[in-house]
């Protein structure tokens, strides 16, 4: 992609699953050219997601070696050499045994940006020990404020790793590379775990899913002013400029009493109503089941047409660098 903001960038990905190739599927959208190295038997994701392996693939070329051959490793190399980034996913200590740790890629290019996306990091006592998302947001403290019927969906570190991960290999490239980079997945739950609102130990007033006469909605309501237009749209004239719920930390200390006031109001009305009651106020709510399928949520449906971020799986195979399919 010629023009693009990543146009030049060569990238040599090793990665497997998720964040790592998430990460490499972000810099071949703005223009990298990201080649990604399987082993024999292919990435894992092939067999257990094939569409999550679709998706976080696309736009990139591939290529079948396997690093136990001293030829493979050899041809590894010679890839290497050409490449401004290395993106390896292994547990500390296999790059060394498969012959492309930092060490021997930088014999060969001297100015490689390096990055490691590990679970626990390259250094510490439990480096090298096995994780996986869930397990991460567990020791982060992620799960302790969150209801076990959200714990498993969006694999939030993986995606946040990698979305960091695109963020410093940018930085690292623009300055000049030569840098490796200590990507731990644990680091950054713990970062974006920091960051999240205060922990709610009573129902949230206006924040969270609401059960309605024929299903569910998301209420998703923290402003001052949207609580008024709230008011307004129930009838609600007693509670509309009422002092004590006046903001956001008020109605937190009266949460049980807003919560149940709405449950009684959405009860008796369809999703279909109460998102043309959104719609007409202007309000934050709207069906909790959702599918994010662009042919049927419109908004995506527009966006998809108008030219706006993909939201289709592209499909594989890539282009092959070495016509070997597992």
């Amino acid at each position: 992609m010629s023009g693009a903001p990543l146009h030049g960038m060569a990238v040599l990905d090793l990665s497997q699953q998720l964040p790592g190739p998430y990460a490499t599927f972000l810099l071949a959208s703005l223009g990298a050219d990201v080649v990604k190295v399987e082993p024999p038997a292919g990435d894992p994701a092939r067999r257990f997601d094939p569409p999550m392996f679709q998706r976080v693939n696309a736009g990139k070329r591939n290529v079948f070696l396997d690093l136990k051959s001293e030829a493979d490793r050899a041809r590894l190399l010679d890839l290497a050499a050409t490449a401004d980034v290395f993106v390896e996913g292994f547990r500390p200590g296999v790059t060394t045994r498969l012959g492309c740790d930092e060490k021997a890629v930088r014999a060969v290019r001297p100015d490689v940006v390096y990055c490691s996306i590990s679970g626990m990091g390259q250094t510490g006592p439990l480096a090298g020990h096995p994780t996986h998302d869930l397990s991460l947001q567990a020791m982060a403290g992620i799960l302790r404020d969150t209801p076990e019927s959200d714990r498993i969906g969006v694999p939030w570190v993986d995606l946040g790793t990698a979305t960091t991960a695109a963020l410093a290999i940018t930085a690292a490239w623009h300055a000049g590379g030569g840098a490796h980079l200590d990507l731990s997945m644990l680091d950054v739950a713990t970062a974006w775990n920091s960051v999240k609102p205060l922990a709610v130990t009573e129902p949230e007033a206006t924040y969270g899913v609401v059960r309605a006469q024929d299903g569910s909605v998301v209420l998703a309501l923290l402003e001052d002013h949207m609580w008024q237009r709230l008011c307004e749209a129930l009838g609600w004239a007693d509670w509309r400029y009422d002092p004590e719920l006046a903001t956001y930390a008020d109605r937190r200390n009266h949460a049980r009493a807003i919560r149940a006031r709405l449950e009684t109001a959405f009860a008796d009305r369809t999703v279909a109503e109460l998102a043309a009651l959104a719609h007409e106020h202007d309000l934050p709510l709207g069906p909790a089941d959702a599918t994010g399928d662009p042919d049927t949520v419109a908004q995506l449906r527009a966006r998809d047409r108008d030219g706006g971020p993909a939201t289709r799986h592209t499909p594989l195979p890539l282009e092959l660098i070495a016509p070997k399919e597992p």
